[in-house]
């Protein structure tokens, strides 16, 4: 169920998907004001053409001033061994399974949700929040079926998954007015299309006439929610080889962070019935 903003208010610690750009920024600010524990912001980079990975530092500073030096971390990423594994060394085999060029992308994202998962879950984090926003939904890691799946999936490891600038509405000019309210500078934008800070892929350039033009394609979601199903047993075999790698006993940490869902969700669930009368 999407959040109202005050409802944010009753989650703890929470990580970001974050790349610097606008719609980044904005969660990180907004969410980071709101929520009651620190923002763990995790820019993703791989060796298949990202670039300019250290621009995504670019507002750290802007960050410290405005939620405090110990209110967030910032962390680069290198997910290539794991999107190998995900999908991007099948991706010809999906292109053809599953008929779309997405499969790329939509990999790409779901190695970053691995990566997520088992940050969070080392560190007792229950809240996930990705940076779709308002007139980016058919894209097709903004799509109904991919959000509703995530939600399902993240779940089953006690994190609570999030697109906060959908959830509450929240379009380009109002991400704008708010970075620009804590006097943080988002960058040149236009319409929906705006370039801030955030490194640049090269592999992403394939939807630039959708940013462009408003020119875009749709994607069936019966094959994207298949897509999603294969990757998400090929997800959890590489979450729990990592955990014990590591050292950790994932059903131990899964527990751990169900109880602190939980408790946020009581929180949710009792604001919500106050709210009712």
């Amino acid at each position: 169920m999407p959040l109202t903003y005050d409802e944010y208010g009753h989650l703890e610690d929470f990580s970001v998907l974050y790349s610097g750009g606008l719609d980044s920024i904005a969660v990180a600010l907004y969410l980071g004001l709101k929520c009651q524990g620190k923002a763990h912001l995790l820019t993703y980079m791989h060796q298949y053409g990202a670039l300019f990975n250290e621009w995504s530092r670019k507002h750290n500073q802007d960050l410290a001033r405005v939620l405090g030096e110990d209110g967030f971390e910032h962390h680069l990423i290198d997910l290539t061994t794991v999107w190998d594994e995900v999908g991007f060394k099948k991706v010809m085999r999906d292109a053809i399974k599953y008929k779309g060029h997405w499969v790329l992308c939509l990999g790409c994202q779901q190695s970053m949700a691995a990566h997520t998962i088992v940050y969070s879950l080392e560190r007792n984090i229950s809240n996930a929040f990705i940076c779709s926003s308002v007139g980016g939904e058919y894209a097709v890691m903004s799509m109904s079926v991919t959000r509703e799946k995530n939600i399902e999936n993240y779940a089953r490891y006690g994190i609570r998954y999030n697109a906060p600038l959908l959830d509450m509405g929240i379009n380009k000019n109002e991400e704008r007015r708010i970075v620009r309210e804590h006097d943080v500078e988002p960058g040149w934008g236009k319409r929906r299309s705006h370039q801030g800070y955030q490194p640049i892929c090269l592999l992403g350039f394939q939807h630039a006439l959708d940013i462009v033009v408003d020119f875009h394609t749709t994607y069936p979601p019966d094959r994207v929610g298949a897509f999603l199903d294969e990757k998400f047993e090929v997800m959890d075999s590489i979450i729990r080889r990592i955990l014990i790698e590591r050292g950790h006993d994932p059903d131990e940490l899964i527990a751990r962070n169900l109880a602190k869902y939980q408790r946020e969700q009581a929180r949710l669930d009792a604001s919500r019935a106050q709210q009712a009368g």
